[in-house]
């Protein structure tokens, strides 16, 4: 009894020592901006305000802060999912194992969805005389659906897409939807979505723009459709993405593609925050670092401006996340400006850029799942 008594001590001592070990790691941990393993942007110490607190954005950023900033995350994420994949388990996180490719979960509808449709319909009233469009890309869980492992319960995107279109129908909104899930499920056995990351590929976005162009009376379409498996040219065939860096888990390696038309498209991509130009839309030099679908516009940016040399009297307004990256280059010899704001970056006025560019069109490019959980679109709109 006295032993035991004595064990029970020892192993409560090592959990006290453990535990004050990991709160004094906690506290002398310095905040990192990059996750290398994850390939993301972490979230960093949110700033204290009273708005922020009522509306309820501080403790949601607090909460995302303190996730990702924990000492040794990398390492308990690797050890969970190694742990979980000899319990035969298939879901690490919010990643599914399927064979040999990785599926984010989708999410759920919420409250934050309306605000953005809402805040969408209300910035494009302002504007009747401007085209406006709302394209949302669907996940490989619901095209390619099948090859998630058996009997794995997750949101019906193309029913959640169903219940949007619905209620922009309701609001009378004069947003054009441009409807992408039977279009890409058409082709759901082709290579559409990376093995290892939850963006398309360059082919998935080419099926996309076929549809956008139909829908956007962009011209030019039979050409560029002639031979395209010509015009995508391989550019890394060692590509692991952020599926499996959050996840732990690994597939086999994705190819990276780019759209090459000829004769080559001459343009200037402007950075402007970062103030900085460019002459190509791939910044090759991402190739050799974790991040390589960042090659695509060099990343995200907050504010991109592209000029081309097409004549066609249109500018766009490309309101966007990160697959909208992948797609630009089909869209610029259709547009003779194509400015890019990702409001996830974003802190200025839209209003402003309408008045300084004076749009022809505008065009909201989400992937369904990043739409769902976006909490700061309908600020930047506001």
């Amino acid at each position: 009894m006295r032993d035991r008594k004595n064990l029970n001590k020892i192993l409560g001592l090592g959990f006290v020592l453990v535990l004050a070990g990991f709160t004094a790691a906690n506290f002398l941990h310095k905040d990192m901006k990059f996750s290398d393993t994850e390939n993301r942007m972490l979230q960093q110490k949110p700033a204290f305000g009273l708005a922020e607190l009522v509306d309820g954005r501080f403790m949601s950023s607090f909460e995302k802060y303190q996730t990702d900033q924990f000492a040794f995350r990398d390492q308990w994420i690797r050890l969970q999912t190694a742990a979980d994949q000899l319990l035969g388990k298939n879901k690490s996180g919010d990643v599914y194992l399927g064979e040999n490719q990785l599926f984010e979960e989708p999410s759920e509808i919420g409250n934050e969805v309306w605000k953005n449709l809402d805040a969408i319909n209300h910035f494009c009233s302002q504007y009747p005389d401007v085209h406006s469009y709302l394209m949302l890309a669907p996940d490989a869980a619901s095209v390619q659906k099948e090859r998630l492992p058996g009997y794995v319960p997750v949101a019906e995107q193309e029913q959640q897409l169903q219940t949007l279109q619905r209620y922009q129908e309701e609001q009378n909104s004069s947003v054009t939807e441009i409807p992408l899930y039977e279009t890409l499920r058409a082709h759901k056995d082709e290579y559409l979505y990376y093995r290892s990351d939850h963006h398309w590929t360059t082919l998935g976005a080419w099926y996309a723009y076929e549809k956008a162009a139909e829908v956007m009376n962009i011209p030019g379409v039979a050409e560029k459709a002639e031979n395209i498996g010509e015009k995508l040219y391989p550019v890394t065939a060692q590509f692991q993405g952020t599926l499996s860096a959050r996840s732990g888990y690994q597939v086999s390696d994705d190819t990276i593609e780019v759209y090459w038309p000829e004769p080559e498209t001459e343009l200037v991509v402007t950075y402007v925050q970062e103030q900085t130009k460019s002459a190509s839309l791939y910044a090759s030099e991402k190739l050799s670092t974790k991040d390589k679908y960042g090659m695509f516009l060099n990343g995200n940016h907050p504010l991109t401006e592209i000029r081309t040399m097409a004549s066609t009297g249109r500018k766009l307004l490309l309101v966007k996340d990160s697959y909208a990256n992948c797609f630009v280059p089909y869209l610029t010899d259709g547009f003779e400006e194509i400015v890019l704001v990702d409001p996830r970056y974003y802190y200025d006025n839209l209003e402003k850029l309408m008045g300084q560019y004076g749009f022809t069109d505008v065009l909201f490019l989400y992937n369904l799942n990043t739409f769902l959980e976006d909490d700061v679109l309908h600020y930047v709109l506001e």
